[in-house]
């Protein structure tokens, strides 16, 4: 069994890059391997973004990945730094401007260290050893 940690770096409106990965990631879990997690950064946060409106006849990639992370209890990690750039702020950080929250709950507002703490984990000698998928 391989574990992966997924990066996604674009918006799920500029590019297929966010359903690549959420495919990849189905695929790898059918597979029997293990998504450790997901981070979503630069215009990646996007996919956390509830105020987003796919146009019509387009599918929801927040909806598609709340799913996947209920069924497979994956967690959902935004960078709260580019979120916060890009106008997508958690509870939290609403209530400093006071302003209204619109990351969605199943998504975890998290620095970079907890990507690079997820990088460290494993040493390279361990034959489980993290792959990182960028997208």
């Amino acid at each position: 069994m391989k574990k992966f940690l997924i990066f996604v770096t674009r918006s799920p409106f500029d590019s297929l890059n966010g359903q690549t990965a959420l495919s990849f990631c189905k695929a790898a879990i059918a597979l029997g391997h293990e998504i450790e997690h997901v981070f979503f950064y630069q215009q990646g946060i996007q996919h956390a973004n509830v105020d987003i409106q796919p146009a019509s006849g387009e599918k929801s990639m927040l909806t598609q990945w709340v799913k996947f992370s209920e069924q497979t209890k994956t967690s959902l990690n935004v960078c709260v730094t580019a979120s916060i750039k890009r106008g997508v702020l958690s509870v939290e950080d609403a209530s400093y401007i006071k302003s209204h929250s619109n990351v969605h709950h199943a998504f975890n507002p998290v620095g970079m260290a907890e990507y690079f703490s997820a990088l460290n984990k494993n040493t390279s000698s361990d034959t489980n050893s993290l792959i990182c998928m960028q997208f």
